[in-house]
């Protein structure tokens, strides 16, 4: 089958295809999660109390209705989405908690356990092992469908094992989108929104790698024109008005069926999975809520503090202050956040000298037995050199291992993942 070359590029610069695109000249066909949800802003006069009120009814009706009957595996971390799940639960004894954090990483299972222990919930806390991801590529490819990059599904490490604890996940995925806001003016123009999107969705690395290859395959005018005009003919079909409504379903329509939802698949091939955020009636409450009460993640946080006292006293890991004191973390705090930047420049001296894992391609791309996994599957995969010319290879590894590790991550991780649907999926059609 013919590549498409315009939609590849388009993946390379944000990690998802864009619009109906794919590999080949055949129409993306969705995914197993997203529904045909027509977004609308349709925002009603509500104070931030009804705006919680309603919330908790809508959101605990879900759930409610999903779990009846069932078992519950719960993945926490330190944020608010999880959070938010755990404080709906607390009534039921039904849930295992599972938690992971990366093999000589950072200790984040702590703030998990801790939601767990307030309900006497079943706690598993795992790590995720350096290289797990080499001997499941094919498998992981198969469930992907390789329609994101590889880095990411970190559960897949150990998917066989969490998925025994219960009959179904439950999910907090979209919430931190639908509970938030972007910043923009009532009068922006579309021209700063579109440009707003695309340092949203894009990489820096990756947009350098698709003016490579754009050039290469001598594609006409150029990459970047190109790649506007393709978000904007995306966004124009959106008849919202409010900027900050548009961009949020445009990330909902786009961004999450191409990219989050491929990484859910990990989850549901092994068993169903409940998510909340995504259901219809949580979806037209959204469209009715104004900005300024979904900003910030304000409706999360009350309902938490309404909810749970005990879990509002859990520090939430984006600010290590817990619900009641975060808002004072840049005035009351002050002190505590120059002492924290301090420490995290000390430590991020640390990580480097003792290469403390902080990302997940750092799991999977540092240390020699990575490093030539890595290497055979760039520089041996034929079918990827039938589509990128080795000098490009070449030279992003180069870059990568020499110039910019953190920035050119983001192409050796697509250059990967094209290699391996290159010699599984490709060449087999």
């Amino acid at each position: 089958m013919k590549v498409s070359k315009i939609s590849l590029s388009n993946w390379f610069a944000t990690g998802f295809f864009l619009g109906d695109q794919n590999f080949v000249k055949k129409k993306y066909l969705g995914d197993d999660f997203s529904s045909n949800f027509e977004w609308s802003s349709n925002p009603r006069n509500i104070s931030l109390d009804s705006a919680v009120s309603e919330f908790s009814n809508i959101f605990e009706s879900i759930i409610e209705r999903e779990i009846k009957g069932k078992n519950i595996i719960l993945p926490l971390s330190g944020g608010l989405d999880s959070r938010t799940l755990a404080a709906s639960l607390k009534d039921y004894k039904n849930v295992v908690v599972i938690s992971y954090e990366f093999e000589g990483g950072l200790k984040e299972t702590g703030y998990a356990q801790k939601i767990a222990k307030v309900y006497d919930w079943k706690f598993h806390k795992y790590q995720i092992k350096s290289g797990y991801l080499w001997d499941k590529l094919e498998t992981l490819s198969n469930i992907t469908k390789c329609q994101t990059e590889f880095t990411h599904p970190r559960q897949m490490a150990i998917i066989d094992e969490i998925s025994d604890f219960g009959d179904v996940f439950l999910s907090g995925q979209w919430g931190d989108v639908l509970f938030n806001s972007y910043g923009m003016n009532l009068n922006d123009s579309i021209s700063k929104q579109i440009l707003k999107l695309i340092k949203l969705i894009s990489k820096p690395g990756g947009i350098e790698l698709s003016k490579d290859l754009w050039d290469f395959w001598g594609l006409d005018g150029d990459f970047e024109t190109s790649f506007y005009q393709k978000i904007k003919s995306e966004y124009d079909k959106i008849h919202i008005t409010e900027p900050n409504a548009k961009i949020r379903a445009f990330k909902s329509l786009q961004w999450a069926p191409r990219w989050a939802n491929s990484n859910l698949k990990v989850f549901s091939y092994k068993k169903d999975i409940i998510l909340p955020y995504y259901d219809k009636s949580m979806l037209e409450y959204i469209s009715s809520v104004p900005e300024k009460i979904l900003d910030k993640r304000k409706i999360q946080i009350e309902y938490i503090k309404n909810k749970s006292r005990e879990l509002s006293l859990i520090p939430w890991q984006h600010y290590d202050l817990n619900l009641y004191q975060y808002q004072n973390f840049n005035s009351l705090y002050l002190p505590r956040r120059v002492f924290r930047y301090t420490k995290r420049l000390f430590k991020e001296i640390i990580m480097r000298k003792n290469k403390i894992i902080q990302r997940n391609w750092e799991l999977q791309f540092i240390g020699r037995k990575n490093e030539n996994n890595l290497k055979k599957w760039l520089f041996e995969t034929e079918e990827l050199k039938d589509l990128v010319p080795i000098e490009l290879i070449t030279k992003y590894y180069k870059n990568f291992k020499t110039v910019d590790p953190v920035k050119y991550s983001h192409p050796i991780s697509m250059l990967l993942t094209l290699a391996v649907w290159s010699k599984f999926h490709w060449k087999k059609k």
